[in-house]
């Protein structure tokens, strides 16, 4: 299946990574329900549209995350920063840029530990948005050292699992104003 990214005016951050990716779980339909059961599943996805990747299932990031995520979406991604520099994203999806260099074609794949990353670092950085109230806010806080992570920066810590739950936790303490 070839995934197009298209960004269009007005849209949601990541709005292209979004459209791929609920494409990506429709077409995933298929590999999980008999015939009988595809077509109800079908009508069920008319009405589904994912707003924000923090509204994935968790068996929907699963799949998406061990089957691979088109390492075009690596590069939308980067795209969407507007402060955050490529360094910084390639370190926290953990993916070199030739890598991402070699993915030009739409059937690339990332390894499933960089497609997990991706899907994290684009679920802190809609967290951050929310908490913050826009982009560039969201950016200049994942790039400053926060007293909350022992004066790191919270885009460095989500190269790993323990570290993103850190990043969310401040993130949660922070909307709802507690700090300490």
């Amino acid at each position: 299946m070839e995934t197009v990214v298209v960004k269009t005016r007005g849209e949601p951050p990541f709005g292209g990574l979004l459209r791929a990716i609920q494409a990506l779980v429709e077409s995933q339909l298929v590999h999980h329900f008999a015939e009988a059961e595809l077509d109800l599943r079908r009508q069920e996805m008319k009405h589904w549209r994912l707003d924000k990747i923090a509204d994935l299932e968790p068996l929907q990031a699963h799949d998406l995350v061990t089957r691979g995520l088109p390492v075009i979406l690596a590069r939308e991604m980067m795209d969407s920063y507007e402060l955050v520099g490529k360094d910084a994203v390639l370190l926290a999806i953990g993916v070199s840029e030739r890598t991402l260099q070699r993915g030009k074609d739409t059937s690339r794949l990332l390894d499933s530990n960089a497609s997990d990353r991706l899907l994290r670092l684009a679920g802190i950085t809609e967290h951050a948005i929310d908490v913050l109230g826009s982009q560039q806010e969201a950016e200049r806080w994942l790039l400053r050292p926060a007293l909350g992570l022992d004066q790191r920066r919270p885009i460095d810590l989500l190269q790993s699992s323990e570290g993103t739950e850190l990043v969310k936790a401040l993130l949660t303490r922070m909307d709802y104003g507690v700090y300490a």
